[in-house]
């Protein structure tokens, strides 16, 4: 219990409570008489179940704290001691349910972005006042501060590790993700048909033929199979699991997790640190999905470590804009990694002259097979073999970094292929540097050679590129290559990996609604990032096992101690004195080992 609390208080956790609590104060006043749970009780008593995998339900955590701890840990946590001898716990258990419970909904009003009533059925009318009554500049503000609660107590799991862990790699990849996150309600409704229902409730005058209305009105239909689409802040969301265009998936009601979860890009698979979550928050499904990808590299820039790779699957990267997520990931200081939509293959645009294909910026006049090398296997075109040889040859043509951006997510200077100290490519409209080294190099003929129809990238000795700009987002390993293959692969199934154990029972199970009883988001977040914490603890644990036990393997055992009977020198036994072995002649018992020299 001890442990437990020392890391609630060591997540800094606390003082941002009393932080919102005295920014929400309405009054001057002296208050009311002090709560008899605090804060700080409820968070251990929640770590103290997590650990144990029980059901993370508020009764447990009264229990808990009312009967299963000893004198001394009820007044670590400052709660009320009675004779238990004298006192029968049934009679004070109604008492201490209705203090935690209330101890937990002071904590939950102060990060709620949704306040709601959530006791009663209501109908599609009412949903619909809640809905118009619903502020957004106030969900912002106490969405940020959920986000904050988690954050901390994720950077305090990150902490936890040894700092010959921490400092082992001192950059930070991440593979980020949604999965579904179900309600202790599960009746839902869909904004697109919302109108027609209320309609329906109006024309009705027996209210008792209507069937029971939704219970939370900020909850979403998650698409379990198929394409999912991403509706960003001010627009509704239209998802209706009726409609005939959905015929075939699979809905369920709830919410989305948006986790975060640390790979190793220079040694894919490698298992140099524990693989863990180290951002996470909860959203309402297909909205904003780009946002909170972006507040999860914010949230992982606080860690202390230097950004590195981001990836993530086609949801993210290949589909959202680049001023939604790309540019404001980019200023994380985050590459991206992701696999390119079908439809954005190939050339996709260009800037200056230059041709924008997958990530790269290349010359004008590149070979057509080279460009259309990812295309053309999809399609069945060429083999693979083929096409890794063609993109591997295309590299030559792509333009030369001469300057990095500044600042991240700013212009890059770019110079084409066959000019500077190092060229890959040859070309008639440029001349090669004398200490070029001499080798042979792919040729480029350019369609004209006439001044006034070529573009920047063939006049001038570089050019300013927008990389934010591009429909195919620059990469941190060449498209198709092995080296993207490799931690692409690896990357993915970190997070899925990481996604099945957090929701598989038994541990956190993190999906299941009755694991936590308590409606709304807010609520549901506050007992999801307590069991991160544990899953991260337990996955730090199991790392450090698994490391000691490598270590056992490759280090030879110490010698043992020598026995009584070795501890004089004996001729019987063979033995000196000192437990080394002493050898003798078995037909005369003479010693075979060079002769000491005589006492005189």
């Amino acid at each position: 219990m001890a442990l437990a609390e020392a890391r609630v208080r060591k997540a800094g956790v606390l003082e941002r409570l009393d932080q919102w609590a005295f920014e929400d104060r309405n009054t001057d006043g002296m208050g009311g008489r002090p709560a008899m749970i605090s804060s700080r009780a409820v968070l251990t008593a929640f770590l103290l179940l997590a650990r144990e995998s029980s059901p993370m339900h508020v009764r447990r955590a009264a229990l808990l704290l009312q009967v299963r701890l000893s004198p001394a840990s009820q007044e670590l946590l400052g709660l009320p001691q009675s004779n238990r001898d004298l006192v029968d716990p049934s009679v004070s258990k109604d008492r201490w349910y209705n203090n935690t419970m209330r101890a937990f909904q002071r904590m939950n009003s102060l990060m709620d972005p949704y306040p709601q009533e959530r006791y009663t059925a209501k109908t599609h009318e009412m949903i619909q006042a809640i809905l118009d009554a619903h502020d957004p500049v106030r969900a912002a503000k106490y969405k940020a501060r959920l986000n904050e609660y988690t954050r901390l107590f994720l950077r305090m799991t990150v902490m936890e590790q040894p700092r010959a862990i921490r400092r082992r790699y001192k950059k930070l990849d991440l593979s980020f993700d949604q999965t579904y996150v179900g309600t202790p309600t599960t009746r839902g409704f869909s904004h697109n048909t919302i109108k027609d229902k209320i309609a329906v409730e109006r024309r009705t005058a027996d209210f008792g033929q209507i069937a029971p209305g939704p219970v939370d009105a900020f909850a979403g239909w998650h698409v379990g199979n198929g394409e999912r689409t991403d509706y960003k802040r001010g627009e509704v969301d239209q998802t209706n699991p009726k409609d005939k265009a959905n015929a075939g998936k699979v809905f369920d009601w709830g919410w989305v997790a948006n986790l975060a979860v640390r790979v190793d890009s220079e040694e894919p698979g490698s298992k140099r640190f524990p693989t863990i979550v180290v951002a996470a928050s909860l959203s309402i499904p297909n909205r904003e999905v780009a946002e909170e990808a972006v507040d999860l590299l914010r949230a992982a820039t606080t860690l202390g470590m230097e950004p590195g790779v981001a990836d993530a699957d086609k949801q993210y990267w290949a589909n959202s804009v680049p001023s939604r997520l790309l540019e404001p990931a980019l200023e994380t200081g985050f590459t991206p990694s992701t696999e390119y939509r079908a439809d954005r293959l190939g050339v996709q645009g260009g800037q200056h002259g230059a041709l924008a294909v997958e990530g790269d910026m290349l010359c004008p006049n590149t070979p057509k097979p080279h460009v259309t090398a990812t295309p053309d296997v999809q399609k069945g075109i060429i083999d693979i073999a083929t096409y890794k040889a063609r993109i591997k040859e295309r590299k030559a043509f792509a333009a030369h970094v001469k300057e990095k951006a500044k600042t991240p997510g700013g212009k890059v200077i770019l110079r084409c292929p066959a000019l500077g100290p190092s060229p890959t490519v040859t070309c008639p409209l440029r001349e090669t540097m004398v200490s070029a080294a001499k080798k042979a190099r792919p040729h480029v003929e350019p369609e004209t050679l006439e001044r006034e129809f070529l573009d920047k990238i063939c006049t001038q000795d570089s050019v300013a590129f927008d990389l934010t700009a591009m429909r195919q987002p620059a990469q941190a390993f060449d498209y198709g290559t092995d080296e993207w293959e490799e931690f692409h692969h690896h990357a993915r199934n970190t997070v899925e990996s990481e996604n099945q154990q957090l929701k598989a029972s038994g541990d956190e199970d993190i999906e299941t609604a009755g694991r936590r009883r308590v409606r709304g988001i807010s609520a549901a977040q506050i007992i999801i990032t307590v069991l991160l914490v544990n899953h991260n603890i337990r996955k730090i644990a199991s790392f450090l096992d698994d490391e000691q036990r490598r270590e056992r393997k490759t280090t030879p055992a110490a010698p043992a101690p020598p026995r009584r009977r070795e501890r004089w020198a004996n001729k019987y036994t063979k033995t000196t004195g000192n437990g080394d072995i002493r050898v003798y002649n078995t037909k005369d018992l003479k010693r075979t080992a060079e002769p000491q020299p005589l006492r005189t």
